[in-house]
């Protein structure tokens, strides 16, 4: 007959072995629930996502993710067909949304980049620049799906088209007035010679942040998860800093 001391230490033992079987199984589990790959869709934008998998907002997602394990995919879409990707739960991330008129997704909870909104518009347009005052009630032009209307504080006429070249072409024409798009975007767009650039200027509207935003899914949370933990760690490290000289963003 075994001994009530035997029993005792054969007890203590097996609950050591459960204790040490159940986080042993948790962990397996955590690592299982993490996704091998992040699938990231967004619009064509010059040195931050770039066709090629190059520029400034790719970088930013490969250095969040790849140390961590998890293979970064890109898709190239419009920005509201990126949004709408990620509602559909088709890809994991959209990325540089404005996020205030997005519904159905997760947010990332830091920006990780800032833009500068600016107005082109002709030289002869007005005298003097007297900042969002000036657009009031005049015909104002951006892509599809950006909402800058929202930011604004003055109404005015808006008009959306998904084609940059054709914005350029009707502003040239007199039929809208001002043209809202990134810095980026639109050197971009002028560099094409569509328009005699020493015709035109311009000034800047709006501040605005940019976000990812993830899938409302078991894989969104968790890779929401993993971008917010390790977003602020780049950024102390002087990683994203170093991204943003490479850019010359």
């Amino acid at each position: 007959m075994m001994s009530p001391e035997f029993l005792n230490a054969f007890k203590k033992y097996n609950g050591i072995i459960v204790v040490a079987f159940l986080c042993l199984s948790s962990v397996a589990a955590l690592a299982g629930n993490t996704p091998s790959e992040i699938i990231l869709a967004s619009e064509e934008w010059l040195n931050a996502t770039n066709r090629d998998g190059t520029g400034l907002y790719w970088d930013i997602c490969r250095a969040v993710y790849e140390p961590v394990g998890i293979k970064t995919k890109f898709v190239i879409q419009s920005y509201n067909g990126s949004v709408k990707l990620v509602e559909k739960n088709r890809v994991d991330a959209a990325v540089g949304i404005y996020p205030d008129q997005v519904r159905g997704v997760l947010t990332s909870q830091y920006p990780f980049v800032k833009d500068f909104i600016l107005a082109l518009f002709k030289k002869t347009r007005l005298k003097q620049w007297n900042g969002q005052e000036s657009l009031q009630d005049k015909k104002v032009a951006w892509i599809d799906g950006y909402a800058f209307e929202e930011y604004l504080e003055v109404p005015v006429l808006k008009k959306e088209f998904y084609d940059r070249d054709l914005i350029l072409r009707q502003l040239d024409n007199d039929q809208v007035d001002y043209f809202l798009d990134t810095r980026n975007d639109i050197e971009s767009v002028l560099n094409k010679g569509i328009v005699e650039v020493s015709q035109y200027t311009v000034e800047t509207v709006l501040e605005l942040d940019r976000y990812l935003v993830f899938a409302d899914n078991r894989r969104g949370r968790k890779l929401k998860q993993i971008f917010d933990s390790r977003f602020p760690h780049l950024v102390k490290s002087g990683e994203i800093e170093r991204l943003f000289v490479k850019w010359n963003w």
